[in-house]
């Protein structure tokens, strides 16, 4: 298993790379930045780490961006962004990236398209935004390209467990739409140790708001210049694992749509399988009215940032 990671200079890229290093024994990795010296120290600490662990047989390197370096690829994980902008670690700062992430997107796109289509795995914010412009740019398949979306599914089992007192892992509440202001946790599915429960109107406001907030008070506690790293890093390490491996979980990942849940042209979290062919199928669940209604709000903002920001 090769997994390159676009970006694996910074600090949610190699966090990825140190999650993947230590979750499985044979992992090859290659981190890949502008700034070289960056993504090939990361490379010799995150090797180093592995006299830690049992068993341990890949290899970690790192170093310049490259299409040389992408081809044998059997996964990239995009994680490239420009440094957090004004305004970013406030409520909604996602989209602040956008306006400098415009040339980050054209660079990732023209490296990759000088490799045969792998996964492509997207973690860059503003999220859905960055599906849909790599798609576009790119040329392949829309199956090939997906974006990490986990953490919300995190969030909010972890919001509910707090409510319910329970163990978190009992949890199950996927999240599907915009990644953002506009995510949709679907309650009409939520479990705990799989039974279905009934999530109350105030308990569902007061869940959306904090897992809308919950990021940017992680930022303020540690820093504008760290973020949700541990979470994130452990999402993406699973969501490779499951591709490459072929597993047969369900995950809500972001995904280019052509008439699924009524929404063509833009990239949104929704359930799908994956596989080394990246998305094999997009199940399309049926959803609450206050479900539907939130996730078409989704689609219009995405939209808007796609028509204002090509």
């Amino acid at each position: 298993m090769h997994v390159a990671i676009v970006g694996g200079g910074g600090t949610i890229g190699s966090t990825v790379a140190f999650a993947l290093r230590h979750g499985r024994s044979d992992p090859d990795i290659t981190l890949l930045d502008t700034d070289g010296d960056a993504a090939r120290g990361h490379g010799i600490d995150i090797q180093h780490s592995g006299t830690h662990g049992d068993d341990v047989t890949g290899t970690v390197r790192g170093g310049p961006v490259s299409v040389d370096a992408l081809a044998d690829a059997d996964c990239v994980v995009v994680t490239a962004s420009a440094p957090r902008q004004r305004g970013g670690d406030q409520r909604g700062g996602r989209e602040t990236y956008l306006p400098e992430n415009v040339p980050v997107a054209e660079s990732v796109a023209e490296a990759l398209r000088g490799i045969d289509p792998v996964p492509v795995l997207v973690v860059t914010n503003p999220l859905d935004w960055m599906v849909q412009r790599l798609s576009d740019l790119v040329g392949w398949d829309r199956s090939w390209f997906l974006g990490y979306a986990l953490s919300e599914t995190a969030r909010t089992a972890h919001g509910l467990a707090a409510r319910r007192d329970v163990p978190p892992a009992s949890v199950e509440v996927p999240t599907v739409g915009q990644h953002g202001e506009h995510v949709v946790p679907v309650f009409s599915r939520a479990t705990i140790d799989g039974q279905s429960v009934t999530v109350t109107d105030d308990e569902r406001d007061d869940l959306v708001d904090y897992v809308r907030e919950i990021p940017y008070d992680i930022v303020q506690m540690r820093g504008a210049a760290d973020s949700s790293r541990w979470v994130t890093g452990a999402g993406v390490a699973r969501t490779v694992e499951t591709i490459l491996d072929a597993r047969e979980d369900v995950l809500c990942l972001s995904t280019p749509l052509d008439g699924e849940y009524g929404e063509s042209d833009v990239a949104l979290a929704v359930p799908v399988e994956v596989s080394d062919a990246g998305v094999t199928t997009i199940r399309e669940w049926s959803l609450s009215e206050w479900e539907r209604e939130r996730f078409a709000e989704g689609a219009d903002a995405v939209r808007a940032t796609l028509a204002a920001h090509r």
